[in-house]
């Protein structure tokens, strides 16, 4: 029996892994003892099928003859990473991906072996005889392959035909990377492997952050021997961008110990692991004002826990476990955090609010501060996903204590 090749043995390892918990990041499926053009090729395989499903999954229903029958999981995932293979990753030779596919449903389902092999040929001549499949009238579910729930959400945040294609398409594009350097200014990073193994990197000189982050982190006003509080930090960018910009005091917390442990990596790398103004604590936000004196901070720094809707272009798995009623938990969640740091915040001190998603849910919880006398609108922003074609969604308010 011919060796299935290692990228597409993860590959399909990784999706099938995924389908079991879709409430599990793909990066924790795609691991492997793998050079790093097999890594990349799994990982590309993987983002891909999962950005293209829908679509995917309607242009192969094309071949089935019994349309009503569904396949076996582990034939689909054979026939969804080939088909994507076929269809945007042009340089990969057809007779790898047939060979491949067929091998592997020989290992998993033997008996839909000749099926497998016969739908991808017939996907190869339809191909050379100009089919496209991009052509064929779909719906925006398939063409776009998010669920209908989260574009009818979408429909009713926007209600503009022309945002709703401007979210969906960035959203299936490819990542853009963004550097920070020290000094604030950002560049679009063009080779992300060269840029982790550059001296400015190692160094500290530079770090990633996206756009949109950035600008949150910029909004925030600070000055030497400033009381900062970064309530939910890791992986720590706004407060390295905080720390950049003015001598501050910062406490850095978060409730996961894995992800602080990234934090404090980053620190260490930008030159801050030993900084006596500097201290990071393990914290569940909502209990922040039973750690932390009332009114000692000048600005409290709260990113919200979200439902990250603003990213899915860099984390495709996001729009298959979305649930419309997720919203909710997460607006109660975002609430009860506000209420405890707004406790933190010094007379004339700030408060910057910040969510990584465009859902009007989500922004309901400073209005604890539009309702409260004692809090001024000082700038919000709503930005959603593709904006310039550079933003991830998002949406944050700054507010100061009179």
């Amino acid at each position: 029996m011919a060796k299935v090749s290692p990228a597409r043995n993860l590959a399909y390892s990784a999706l099938s892994s995924w389908q079991k918990d879709k409430d599990s990041h793909l990066e924790q499926h795609l691991k492997g003892q793998l050079n790093s053009k097999d890594l990349d090729l799994a990982y590309t395989i993987c983002r891909g099928v999962l950005k293209e499903k829908t679509f995917l999954q309607k242009t192969l229903s094309r071949y089935l003859v019994k349309k009503s029958k569904k396949l076996p999981s582990e034939v689909e995932t054979i026939l969804l990473l080939s088909f994507y293979q076929r269809l945007f990753l042009k340089k990969i030779p057809r007779y790898a991906v047939v060979s491949d596919a067929v091998e592997l449903c020989k290992e998993k389902k033997p008996a839909f072996s000749n099926l497998v092999n016969a739908i991808l040929r017939n996907l190869d001549r339809d191909l050379e005889a100009g089919f496209d499949p991009q052509k064929e009238p779909m719906s925006l579910e398939e063409r776009y392959s998010h669920p209908k729930e989260l574009i009818d959400l979408i429909k009713e945040e926007t209600k503009d035909e022309a945002l709703i294609e401007q979210i969906l398409r960035w959203d299936n594009a490819k990542p853009k990377a963004f550097l920070r350097r020290k000094n604030g200014s950002h560049e679009e990073c063009l080779d992300v492997k060269a840029a982790l193994q550059s001296d400015d990197f190692k160094n500290g000189e530079i770090y990633f952050m996206q756009l949109w982050s950035q600008e949150v982190a910029n909004a925030a006003p600070v000055k030497d021997g400033d009381q900062v509080l970064d309530l939910c930090a890791a992986p720590g960018g706004k407060s390295l961008a905080l720390l950049d910009r003015a001598k501050i005091k910062l406490t850095a917390c978060d409730f996961s110990e894995s992800r602080l442990a990234q934090l404090k990596e980053n620190f260490a790398r930008m030159g801050y692991a030993t900084d006596p103004g500097i201290t990071i604590k393990q914290l569940d936000a909502r209990a922040a004002n039973q750690e932390f004196p009332p009114e000692f901070f000048d600005l409290v720094l709260l990113d919200a826990p979200c439902s990250s809707l603003g990213t899915i272009q860099r984390n495709p798995e996001l729009r298959w476990r979305f649930k419309l009623e997720q919203l909710a938990e997460y607006a109660a969640l975002q609430k009860s955090i506000l209420q405890a740091a707004k406790t933190l915040v010094a007379p004339q001190g700030y408060l910057l609010y910040a969510v990584c998603s465009f859902a009007k849910a989500e922004r309901e919880a400073t209005d604890l501060l539009r309702q409260d006398t004692s809090w001024t609108l000082v700038k919000e922003k709503l930005t959603y996903p593709g904006e310039q074609d550079l933003f991830d969604g998002g949406y944050y308010s700054l507010w100061q204590k009179n």
